[in-house]
């Protein structure tokens, strides 16, 4: 869901900005605050019916046209460690461009579109060019540009199907959007028990209406996807962004990503340089 996409290519850049902040104040429930802070152990919030909070989580979705931001990022792929650091640039809805590098050097490069994935590795002089059919096979958990680029911004992201009836809940003082309700989710994650039927959790907390979490389980093959973002804060004065970011994918290896963002910045001037280098090999993913 991204209320803002419809106007991507139809407005200027500063009826663009204002369309994002009238969206922020339309809906007289849904208040925000200049910083989340963890919510306290005894709480009372009011219920809210899957209309208000779907109108809610609009409202308050990151409305960007230009992405620059520095990341930290630690990812562990079963017991191999390794971090290193991302410069991200993200034009919306149309490029999503990182230089990855450790300890200042850079060892690899990702060009990202609605319609490829591209990449380079200069540690070992290999590229790749594909789709994000080879991304979601290597995850084996479904992912296309739209929910990429609303996981590294902190906005909702919908893997099962759109027309599903979502439900409302509370839990742990914070608001739920769910395929299935969360007690039976929750039944059958401790029990083990069976569920024919994919199930996606969004939560959100109750003073901003900002994602602190999404959660999508399947059971047959077993798998999970569990996003986490935190340490909101403004940016431009204006909008709140999720400076840390934690993912947990559970498929046939067990991932686990953190992220820190420093110095996220919006609107600036932006260039996506990439270039193969003649000498170097052609991976080609193959079916296992």
């Amino acid at each position: 869901m991204n209320n803002c996409s419809a106007l991507h290519s139809i407005l200027f850049k500063a009826r663009y900005t204002l369309f994002c902040l009238f969206l922020a104040f339309v809906f007289s429930a849904c208040k925000q605050q200049k910083k989340i802070t963890q919510a306290p152990s005894k709480c009372n919030i009011d219920y809210k019916n899957a209309k208000t909070l779907i109108s809610c989580l609009k409202a308050n979705e990151f409305c960007f046209e230009k992405l620059n931001a520095k990341l930290n990022v630690d990812a562990t792929i079963d017991s191999s460690f390794n971090s290193f650091s991302i410069t991200l640039r993200i034009r919306k809805d149309s490029i999503i461009w990182m230089s990855i590098s450790k300890v200042g050097i850079e060892g690899a490069r990702v060009f990202i579109t609605k319609d490829s994935v591209k990449f380079f590795n200069r540690t070992n002089n290999t590229y790749f060019k594909g789709d994000f059919s080879y991304m979601s096979k290597l995850l084996n958990t479904p992912l296309d540009y739209e929910i990429l680029q609303s996981l590294l911004v902190g906005n909702s992201v919908t893997f099962c199907n759109e027309d599903e009836k979502l439900k409302p809940g509370i839990d742990n003082c914070q608001y739920i959007l769910g395929t299935i309700r969360k007690y039976k989710l929750r039944k059958v994650m401790e029990k083990g028990k069976e569920l024919k039927e994919s199930a996606q959790s969004i939560y959100m907390v109750p003073e901003s209406f900002k994602i602190s979490r999404i959660l999508f389980y399947e059971f047959n093959p077993d798998r999970v996807f569990d996003a986490r973002f935190s340490d909101y804060e403004l940016i431009d004065s204006v909008q709140l962004f999720p400076m840390k970011m934690n993912y947990s994918i559970k498929t046939q290896k067990n991932i686990n990503i953190d992220i820190n963002y420093a110095k996220p910045r919006l609107n600036e001037e932006q260039s996506f340089p990439f270039k193969i280098p003649d000498n170097y090999e052609q991976v080609i993913y193959k079916e296992q």
